[in-house]
């Protein structure tokens, strides 16, 4: 059997606290596998009095130097004595720190009680569970399963909670990230909707809205994320809200916007109705993907289909003639579909052609494939994997496209002050 005895010093603004802890750590055998597992057991009773000198410190030079007032937005304050413990769940395991109270007095004039243990440490009114850790716990059920990320978080460390715990820290970090416009972003955005399993929404599901802003160096930012029916406009009025604020801020960068879509109606009636200044482009990669289902409409066999729209995307993409020669042919090529009996593949492509090629009439340079498309797949990595809440299912597709796109994460958190 082995003793080791723990004492350690801690110098905290200038403010020397000593923190001398004498732990009994026994250990029979010299396997690191034992000796980890002891040490870890022991750190819980040498954090919580290591956070407990320091609450009171910090409580002790508050109430000297009359901050406490301020921090509390009260009048005054006065000391009141109490002996009772207050819980937190941390990473070392469960601890126990004095309950701090005091009685405050407002500026209506009225005295209250107070417990400012949680204020002082900076923890959330009624929860056990740390703000830093709950954004933790929120980030990882975002990238696994809630029971995966459960099991993961006690494996690798002494933290214990609730499966419903883990559940409330994704809607607590969903709720502090922020979707806003790029830095380094510019005019041009996408929109585009999945169909995702949710409750009570039939086969069909519901339908998650996502709009992007593409940045200077051709990637993406997450600027608006929306769920509910298809075909409803409130749930793109939603999504809209940051390309509207661009509307309404930097008349200069934002004078007119192209937006991206699929062709669907509901994306371009909400968007025109938002300003005149919204230039409508058709995602070219849905143009060629739609005529796969329009030609199996037309009853065309697979060798031919693949055919006609290569020479299609011939003609529109990598012809070097002039625009005026160009239309003329995409014109006759679309007849020519019309008297071959093509008529579902032709009515299409007359129906986008006035939106194919607005990049080139508003002077943008990209030529419009689907990047967001591309997101739907790290949505549906985490999505399909059960039938979700909406309010669920739009709070873990938030931190996880919020990750990937905008760099909102916590994997930093040892570094943050």
């Amino acid at each position: 059997m082995y003793i080791f005895v723990l004492q350690t010093n801690t110098y905290i603004m200038g403010y020397e606290i000593i923190l001398e802890t004498k732990i009994v750590i026994k250990n029979d055998t010299c396997k690191l596998k034992s000796i980890t597992i002891a040490f870890l057991t022991s750190l819980v009773s040498i954090f919580q009095d290591y956070v407990s000198q320091v609450l009171l410190h910090y409580f002790q030079e508050y109430y000297r130097s009359q901050k406490l007032a301020e921090l509390l937005s009260v009048k005054s304050v006065r000391l009141k004595t109490t002996n009772k413990l207050t819980k937190f769940k941390t990473i070392f395991g469960t601890i126990y720190v004095p309950q701090i109270q005091v009685r405050a007095l407002g500026f209506d004039g009225i005295e209250r009680q107070m417990s400012i243990t949680r204020t002082l440490l900076e923890v959330s009114p009624k929860f056990q569970i740390p703000d830093f850790i709950k954004e933790m716990l929120g980030f990882i059920s975002a990238q696994t399963t809630f029971r995966v990320g459960h099991k993961i978080v006690g494996l690798l460390t002494n933290f214990q909670c609730s499966l419903q715990s883990v559940w409330n820290s994704v809607k607590f970090a969903a709720g502090k990230i922020k979707l806003e416009l790029a830095p380094d972003g510019t005019n041009e955005f996408e929109a585009d909707g999945t169909g995702i399993p949710t409750k009570n929404s039939g086969k069909r599901g519901s339908e998650l809205k996502k709009v992007f802003q593409k940045k200077v160096c051709g990637g993406l930012h997450l600027v608006g994320l929306s769920i509910g029916n298809y075909k409803l406009k409130e749930g793109w009025q939603r999504a809209f809200s940051q390309l509207k604020e661009a509307l309404n801020s930097d008349l200069t960068k934002f004078a007119k916007i192209i937006l991206s879509s699929d062709g669907d109606l509901s994306i371009i009636n909400t968007a025109k109705n938002l300003s005149s200044r919204v230039k409508i482009q058709i995602d070219k990669w849905h143009v060629f993907h739609q005529m796969k289902y329009y030609l199996w409409q037309d009853g065309i066999k697979k060798e031919l289909k693949y055919n006609i729209i290569a020479h299609f995307f011939k003609i529109s993409m990598l012809s070097k003639r002039t625009r005026e020669d160009r239309n003329s042919r995409i014109a006759r090529y679309i007849n020519l579909l019309f008297h071959s009996g093509c008529k579902h593949t032709a009515t299409y492509l007359q129906s986008v052609l006035s939106i194919f090629y607005t990049h080139e009439t508003e002077g943008n340079q990209n030529i419009y494939t689907s990047k967001t498309e591309r997101s739907m797949r790290t949505t549906n990595q985490r999505i399909n994997v059960g039938i979700w809440s909406e309010e669920g299912a739009l709070n873990i597709c938030k931190i996880r496209d919020a990750y990937y796109y905008n760099g909102i994460s916590v994997l930093n958190w040892k570094k943050t002050a």
